[in-house]
């Protein structure tokens, strides 16, 4: 487009018959119209991680890719459904997820096993995964427990520090403010809740931004962190005795 044209209507003594913008406001309006384009390309760069071919299985009972008993199940509107009836997770085949926001929607369902059948539902989001499958791989954990959502775990052999506080490399718990008192019984809530009663549908975020970590649970931030240690590396959803569905995992990239 070699000109920009307006309208004039109404003008006095002007009919009204395209007129050619002023040269600034041609430039002007271009820029904007890129702008909102690159915008436009940039809320689209995301990646929808929640499909069967980008995670494999891992069971303390039956080791990877085994899952005799269907701990792991995709249903027809592809919402994950783990059933928690073993220790265990789907891991990221992609082995180096680093700086980005992932989105995670997640309810609980209402079956335990043993030997949390009347404990506190429990699962999580860990990130930075690395090294041997086992339970639990070396990672950071976005805690998803009833009562406790929101905290972050670190996770043998990783590192985080969060009010000056460093934490690592044995498994240790950040508690996200107004947690307590907590009580490990099956349906507790806390006096200051931010999960939703059972049934309804939770929304964690999860920024990675270099070595920094910060947790949202339904639009409240949990925790932040900096000197994450790894800051890069698999993302799993765990089996941990309940069971819990997912209906969204979605990265957004942040470089």
């Amino acid at each position: 487009m070699n000109a920009c044209f307006f309208l004039a209507e109404d003008a006095p003594g002007i009919s009204n018959r395209p007129m050619r913008a002023p040269k600034m406001f041609c430039s002007l309006l271009l820029c904007m119209i890129a702008t909102a384009g690159c915008m436009s390309a940039k809320k689209q760069n995301v990646v929808h991680l929640l499909q069967p071919e980008n995670f494999y299985s891992y069971l303390e009972s039956s080791g990877v890719g085994s899952d005799p008993d269907h701990v792991f199940n995709w249903e027809k509107d592809g919402t994950l459904r783990i059933s928690g009836e073993h220790y265990g997770y789907l891991a990221t085949k992609q082995t180096n997820f680093a700086d980005y926001k992932l989105v995670a929607e997640f309810k609980w369902g209402n079956k335990t096993w043993p030997p949390r059948l009347t404990n506190a539902c429990d699962s999580g989001v860990l990130i930075h995964g690395g090294g041997k499958d086992q339970v639990w791989p070396r990672s950071i954990e976005a805690q998803i427990i009833e009562g406790g959502t929101g905290d972050i775990l670190v996770v043998n052999g990783a590192y985080l520090t969060i009010g000056g506080v460093t934490k690592g490399p044995r498994i240790a718990r950040f508690d996200r403010p107004g947690r307590n008192p907590w009580n490990d019984e099956f349906g507790f809530r806390g006096p200051h809740e931010i999960e939703k009663p059972r049934g309804q549908w939770n929304r964690m975020e999860i920024l990675c931004d270099g070595d920094r970590v910060q947790i949202k649970v339904n639009g409240h931030k949990t925790l932040e962190g900096t000197n994450a240690s790894p800051s890069s590396g698999k993302i799993f959803m765990q089996s941990e005795g309940a069971e819990i569905l997912f209906r969204r995992l979605d990265l957004y990239p942040l470089r």
